[in-house]
């Protein structure tokens, strides 16, 4: 068998001071990757244009728009077509040396597996790729974990590591910020030609690809022998007050635009409860801090014949059960 090709592709946004670091540690991997993209949103020619001189093996699409994660994400699956395996980086994260050999090595054992990704540690608690002396490494994301509630979460954030997630295993999702998508997967369970919905832009659409991903029968992996460092922008301890409102917008949006796409009539009646009350709290908090967010509700309405018809279409092609999907809400 022909060793898998494997594409990796950076999404920046006005983040050049961590690209560097990210580049290089791509550079070091124990499994050079075939190719690398880096897709720079809002491109500002000034500062894109030295990191193309310092990094000239790097693809560079310089957008004159700014796509979002979603486009963005979907621009590079597109270039990248032919390869076997596409990884997706934030530029605030930085690899340790076999992060992608680990986790080829493991989807390549594992046909059913469609998106993988590993332990993922808050590199603000360390020197960038290295602990800190004897500071305690903190865990950052080992996945998502999703309540009954439908409430999502990275599982162990804020944790110190101490080996209570080093076991690899099957897990709701994978965190958008160093996943491995493997190609085939992808192509199945595109829509309209979009891997990440648009509409989305930002924000859980990583959540929403896995998601379908679990209807259509593909698995997500925690591989924990995989490590990267990820300087997260906020954290969940954080006054949410002080989060930028454009994340919360898309939060709240794409959280509705997930359950419409994706829920199970079975599975919503068996939890209504939960969700029915994590939805009253929402509009609690929304009408009592920031109003302002209504607009988040409000515009679902535009969004919802997409929404629909989207869902029509992973119904169509549902292959998991309902019993299967129901072990993931907790």
């Amino acid at each position: 068998m022909m060793d898998p090709r494997v594409a990796v592709g950076i999404i920046n946004y006005g983040d050049y001071r961590h690209l560097p670091a990210c580049l290089d540690s791509v550079k070091r991997q124990s499994l050079r990757p075939d190719r690398v993209i880096l897709l720079d949103n809002h491109s500002c020619a000034d500062e894109i244009g030295p990191i193309g001189n310092a990094y000239p093996e790097v693809q560079i699409l310089a957008m004159r728009d700014n796509l979002g994660y979603s486009g963005g994400a979907n621009r590079i699956v597109q270039e990248a077509d032919g390869y076997d395996h596409v990884m997706l980086l934030n530029p605030d994260v930085v690899l340790g040396p076999r992060y992608l050999e680990e986790l080829v090595q493991g989807m390549v054992s594992l046909p059913d597996v469609g998106t993988m990704g590993g332990k993922l540690l808050l590199s603000d608690s360390q020197v960038v790729g290295e602990p800190c002396g004897d500071a305690p490494q903190m865990l950052d994301s080992t996945g998502h974990l999703i309540f009954r509630s439908r409430r999502i979460i990275d599982r162990g954030h804020g944790e110190r590591d101490v080996g209570q997630h080093d076991r690899p295993e099957e897990i709701f999702s994978i965190c958008g910020a160093a996943v491995l998508y493997r190609r085939s997967m992808l192509d199945d369970i595109q829509i309209d030609g979009e891997y990440f919905d648009e509409d989305f832009f930002a924000y859980k659409e990583d959540v929403d690809t896995c998601w379908r991903a679990q209807l259509l029968g593909w698995s997500s992996l925690y591989y924990p022998t995989a490590i990267a460092y990820h300087l997260r922008g906020w954290k969940r301890r954080d006054d949410r007050r002080r989060v930028p409102w454009a994340r919360k917008y898309h939060s709240f949006k794409n959280h509705h635009l997930m359950m419409i796409k994706n829920e199970l009539p079975v599975l919503f009646r068996r939890d209504f409860l939960p969700i029915f009350w994590l939805g009253i709290r929402a509009m609690a908090y929304i009408s009592l801090m920031e109003p302002a967010l209504w607009k988040s509700v409000l515009d679902l309405k535009k969004y919802w014949p997409r929404a629909r018809y989207k869902r029509g279409i992973i119904m169509g092609r549902r292959r998991a059960s309902a019993e299967r999907m129901g072990r993931w809400f907790v």
